[in-house]
C-alpha cells in the first residue's frame, strides 16, 4: 500500500509520524502537562502551525498515538517478523511490549482514557482486548488453550490481569522485574485454562 501513495502523501505520512514520535518521546521525558505543542513541533522539526494541520489539539494526538503504537505491536507479533511460533509465547511478548510502552505510564494512561471518552473514540483497552482475543484464538487453533473457552472472555481476563499487575508493579508491590511478573501471570493463568484437571462449570 505504501508503494501506491503519491510522493506528497508519503511526505505527509512521514511528517505525521515524526510529530507522533516527538510527542511520545516528550510525554515520556517530561510528562503530558509540561509538554507544549510548540515543543512537539520543534522536536519534529516542523513549524508549530504544521502540527495543527494534522491534529486539532494536543489532546487529539493521543488516540492517534494509540493507533500507531498498536499497529507497531501487531507487526511485532508476526512470526515472520521474528515473533515466537507459539501463540501463548506471543501473548507474553505482547504483554511485555505493552508494558514497556510509554502510553501505559499511569498518568499518561489516564489522559488517554479521558481523551477517548471526550472524543467518543475506541478506548485503548478495547484495542488490547481485540489483540489478546485474537492471540487466544490462535492459541486455541494450535491446541495450546482449551477450545471450549470464549476467546473474548479470556482475552478480557488477560487484559484485566495485565493492568492489575502493571499497577501493582508501579506502586512497588512486587519485587520481580515487570517482564518476569507478566510472564509468570500468564503461566499461572495457563494452569487453569490448559491444565488437565480444568473443567468448565
Amino acid at each position: 500500500m505504501q508503494d501506491n501513495l503519491s510522493r506528497r502523501e508519503r511526505k505527509k505520512q512521514r511528517t505525521r509520524q515524526r510529530l507522533m514520535g516527538a510527542a511520545l518521546r516528550l510525554f515520556q521525558e517530561q510528562g503530558y502537562d509540561d509538554t507544549t505543542v510548540g515543543q512537539i513541533a520543534e522536536a519534529a522539526d516542523v513549524a508549530k502551525s504544521t502540527f495543527f494541520n494534522y491534529f486539532e489539539t494536543k489532546e487529539a494526538i493521543l488516540p492517534a498515538l494509540v493507533e500507531w503504537q498498536l499497529q507497531q505491536l501487531e507487526e511485532a507479533l508476526l512470526p515472520e517478523r521474528g515473533a515466537p511460533a507459539s501463540p501463548v509465547a506471543r501473548i507474553k511478548l505482547a504483554l511485555c511490549l505493552v508494558a514497556e510502552n510509554p502510553l501505559t505510564d499511569p498518568p499518561l494512561a489516564g489522559r488517554l482514557f479521558v481523551a477517548g471518552m471526550r472524543r467518543r473514540e475506541t478506548h485503548p483497552g478495547l484495542a488490547l482486548l481485540n489483540l489478546f482475543s485474537e492471540q487466544v484464538c490462535q492459541a486455541q487453533a494450535a491446541g495450546e488453550i482449551c477450545t471450549d473457552l470464549d476467546p473474548i472472555y479470556l482475552g478480557g481476563l488477560i487484559r484485566a490481569l495485565f493492568f492489575q499487575q502493571l499497577m501493582m508493579w508501579h506502586h512497588g508491590y512486587c519485587p520481580l522485574p515487570l517482564p518476569e511478573l507478566l510472564c509468570a501471570t500468564v503461566d499461572l493463568l495457563m494452569d487453569g485454562v490448559a491444565g488437565p484437571e480444568w473443567r468448565r462449570e
